[in-house]
C-alpha cells in the first residue's frame, strides 16, 4: 500500500507552515527564538483564570460541559456586540452578526471555504501573514500582491490595480489586511488609508476581510480605529483573536460580518467541528464581565513595551553600521520586519544562523508571489530581554560575516 496513492489533489498541495516547521527550534532552551508569534507565558493571568473556571462552573456546567450553538454561546456573544461598539466604535451590530471560532486560523480557513472559487482574485499585502496563505491557498485563489510602505498598504496602488483587473475581466473578491501592528513587517495603516480602502471597497465592489490580533498591543502613541469602524455597506469583514490579548490555549477567536455571510460560516463550521469549546467561551465571557480583560491589556504592555525597546535598541546598536540593512520601527504588535541587501538570500542565512543557535522566520514565506527573499521576521514577544540582545548581535555579525563586512 502506497499512502501517497490515497492523497486528494487538494491534500497533496498542501504545505507545512514556516513557523511550524521550525518549532523544533523555538522549543529548545539552547536557541535565542525570535521565530514564533507566542506571548510571553509570564503574562498569562492565573489567578484570575483560577476564580473564573471555578465560577464558570458554579453558573454554568450543565452548559458549559455540553455541546454548544455553533456560532458560540449567547452569554459571549452578546458581550461582544457590546464591546465592539464601546471599544471599537463598530455599531448596529447583533448576536446575528457575530460567531466564535476556534480561533483566528479557523477563522481565515472558514472564509476562504466561504468566498473563494478556484480562479478568484484576491488580494494581499506584500508581505502578509503567511498563516493565511495556508488558509486560503486549498480553494485555489489567484494572488494579488499590493505594495505597502510604512503607513501600510498604499491606496493608489491598490486602486490602479483594481480598476486594471477589471478590464482584463478580473473581479477582486476580497483584500486581505492586516491594519494594525501588521504581521510580519509591524506597519500600521494610516487613518487616512483606512477610510480610503473602504471608500475604493465600495466604489469597486469588493470585500475587506481585516485581521486584527494585535490592535491593543500599543506601545507608542495611540492605536488606530479599526477599518470596520468606517464601513456602512457591510463591505469589511472583522475577525479578531484572543491568542495574542489573553491566553492562546483557549483558541478563541471571532468574526463580525452580514448576517448572510455569518449564517454560511456556521453551516461551514457545523462539518468542521460543530462548534468551538463552551467551557473556554463561558471562562472568557466571565473573565471580561469581570473587567479583567483590560486590566490584563494593560499588564501585558507594560512587559512588552520593555522587550520592544530592546528589539529595536538592540537593532541600532548592532546592524545600524551594515550597508544596506533597515528594519521597521513598530509602534506595537510582536514582529519587526528586516530588510537586507538583495544580495543576501535570508533563507540560506537562516542555516547559519543555526549554527549560532539563532533563529527567525524567513521573510519569503510571507509574499504570494515568491519575493522577499532578502527579509526576516523577528519576534520581540516570548524572548527574555536579555537573550534579545544577546541574539541581535548574534544575527549582526553572522549578517555581517556572510557580507563580508568588518
Amino acid at each position: 500500500m502506497e499512502p501517497k496513492d490515497f492523497i486528494s489533489k487538494r491534500g497533496a498541495s498542501l504545505k507545512p507552515s514556516a513557523i511550524r516547521e521550525i518549532f523544533k527550534y523555538s522549543g529548545d532552551p539552547s536557541f535565542i527564538s525570535f521565530a514564533g508569534g507566542y506571548p510571553d507565558p509570564d503574562v498569562f493571568p492565573v489567578e484570575e483564570l483560577k476564580e473564573v473556571s471555578v465560577e464558570a462552573l458554579d453558573k454554568y456546567a450543565k452548559k458549559a460541559l455540553q455541546y454548544s450553538a455553533t456560532e458560540g454561546v449567547p452569554e459571549l456573544r452578546q458581550y461582544l456586540v457590546k464591546f465592539m461598539e464601546e471599544e471599537e466604535n463598530v455599531k448596529g451590530l447583533g448576536e446575528e452578526n457575530i460567531i466564535i471560532t476556534t480561533a483566528s486560523q479557523q477563522s481565515l480557513f472558514l472564509v476562504g471555504l466561504v468566498l473563494i472559487d478556484p480562479g478568484d482574485v484576491v488580494m494581499v499585502e506584500a508581505p502578509t501573514y503567511l498563516g493565511a496563505l495556508s488558509a486560503f491557498d486549498p480553494f485555489e485563489p489567484d494572488y494579488v500582491s499590493v505594495p505597502t510602505d510604512d503607513d501600510g498598504i498604499i491606496p493608489e496602488k491598490l486602486e490602479e490595480m483594481v480598476i486594471d483587473l477589471k478590464k482584463k475581466g478580473k473581479k477582486v473578491k476580497f483584500l486581505y489586511v492586516i491594519p494594525t501592528f501588521q504581521n510580519p513587517a509591524g506597519y500600521t495603516l494610516s487613518l487616512e488609508r483606512r477610510k480610503r480602502i473602504v471608500e475604493i471597497a465600495e466604489e469597486q465592489d469588493f470585500l475587506i476581510v481585516e485581521d486584527d490580533p494585535y490592535t491593543y498591543l500599543v506601545y507608542e502613541g495611540e492605536r488606530p480605529p479599526c477599518v470596520k469602524s468606517f464601513d456602512n455597506s457591510d463591505h469589511v469583514i472583522y475577525l479578531s483573536t484572543f491568542s495574542k490579548t489573553f491566553v492562546p490555549g483557549f483558541r478563541l477567536g471571532w468574526i463580525v460580518a452580514h448576517k448572510d455571510i455569518i449564517r454560511r460560516i456556521a453551516i461551514s463550521k457545523q462539518a468542521a467541528d460543530l462548534c468551538t469549546g463552551a467551557y473556554m467561551q463561558y471562562i472568557t465571557y466571565l473573565y471580561m464581565q469581570k473587567g479583567h480583560f483590560m486590566k490584563h491589556i494593560e499588564a501585558m504592555r507594560d512587559i512588552y513595551k520593555v522587550k520592544h525597546a530592546a528589539m529595536l535598541e538592540a537593532l541600532d546598536k548592532y546592524m545600524s553600521d551594515i550597508p544596506g540593512v533597515y528594519w521597521s520601527k513598530p509602534k506595537g504588535g510582536f514582529f519587526v520586519w528586516l530588510v537586507l541587501p538583495e544580495t543576501v538570500d535570508c533563507d540560506q542565512l537562516f542555516d547559519k544562523a543555526i549554527e549560532h543557535k539563532v533563529v527567525y522566520v524567513r521573510g519569503s514565506a510571507f509574499f504570494a508571489d515568491g519575493q522577499g527573499k532578502n527579509t526576516a521576521r523577528l519576534n520581540f514577544s516570548q524572548p527574555k530581554v536579555e537573550d534579545i540582545d544577546k541574539g541581535i548581535k548574534i544575527l549582526a555579525d553572522v549578517i555581517k560575516e556572510t557580507m563580508g563586512v568588518k
